[in-house]
């Protein structure tokens, strides 16, 4: 079998399943497990956004939204040597992957169309359906609902030692940070299951913007920073985008030393490793119960603590 995957989840997902030899195209934000980096690059971002603030990335999209034009170039001519059986595409978003028209578009073009699998979870559940359907696609069924059980366990266990938890921290995950962003799709599951109230983010629908004066008055008492794509380095890089709002200081999180910036992959790739997100989150909101994460998982941000 020949695949190709244009987004990073399901390039997780297909290796979590055994399937990374049969991986033969990737997009350029499939970097997870390392050996993958090795695979031809068939898909790239328009917005270069590395070179680019926050602000600068979201005008960018925003201006080719406009135009009606694809952010995402397919490079159909190597998609044609690569001759996939399978291309696995995602529904969701069409920020984070080339959409389901863009990738549809590229593989009528070729002279043999390979199936096209979509896997878009946008609730928890939802992910570990994914695995199902990409289980069942490849004739990699037993292999998907062992990686389900052993999900299933890992979730049992967090929940096990939340059992007696009776104070659950109000919790805001920022997932932007010009213009104010509060994540949705499956974080707001995670926040619940972490054991956080998530009064900002809505479960299974769209991330959206928020005003900083509903921030405000919301209050949190947890602040989990996690700009899509952003590694830890560049977020605590852009930090000053909160502690430069006015009223930050008086925040309740701000006050308890509970800002703290994320590796994102572990919360905006929807595979095996949102159990590492979900194992993040526990111990941040509940400290006595689980072992202090990695720094390269989770960083505290001293910065944001005395300015206002």
């Amino acid at each position: 079998m020949r695949i190709v995957s244009f987004f990073s989840s399901a390039t997780e997902l297909l290796y979590a399943l055994g399937l990374g030899r049969c991986v033969v195209g990737r997009s350029e934000h499939c970097d997870y497990p390392a050996s993958v980096r090795q695979k031809p690059v068939i898909v790239r971002s328009r917005v270069r956004s590395a070179h680019l603030s926050s602000r600068g990335i979201e005008e960018a999209v925003q201006q080719l939204r406009r135009r009606s034009e694809h952010q995402y170039r397919i490079d159909v001519a190597l998609l044609k040597r690569l001759k996939p059986d399978l291309v696995v595409t995602q529904e969701l978003c069409s920020v984070c992957a080339a959409s389901h028209p863009e990738v549809g578009e590229a593989i009528h073009r070729l002279p043999q169309v390979p199936r096209l699998v979509s896997v878009s979870g946008r609730n928890f559940a939802q992910c570990l359906d994914a695995v199902r359907i990409l289980g069942r696609e490849t004739g990699h069924q037993r292999q998907a609902d062992f990686l389900i059980r052993r999900m299933e366990r890992s979730i049992q266990t967090i929940q096990h030692r939340l059992k007696k938890v009776s104070e659950r921290p109000r919790v805001w995950c920022a997932e932007w940070l010009d213009p104010l962003m509060v994540a949705g799709h499956w974080t707001p599951d995670m926040v619940a299951m972490a054991g956080g109230i998530d009064g900002l983010g809505r479960a299974a629908q769209d991330s959206r913007r928020v005003s900083w004066e509903v921030v405000r008055q919301y209050d949190p008492e947890v602040i989990v920073v996690m700009p899509c794509s952003f590694s830890i380095a560049r977020t605590v890089r852009e930090s000053p985008l909160l502690s430069q709002l006015p009223g930050w200081s008086n925040l309740k999180a701000v006050k308890a030393h509970r800002v703290f910036a994320v590796n994102g992959a572990f919360f905006h790739r929807s595979g095996p490793r949102l159990l590492t997100g979900l194992k993040i989150m526990a111990a941040l909101f509940h400290p006595g119960r689980f072992p202090k994460p990695l720094v390269s998982h989770a960083r505290k941000l001293p910065s944001l603590e005395f300015e206002g």
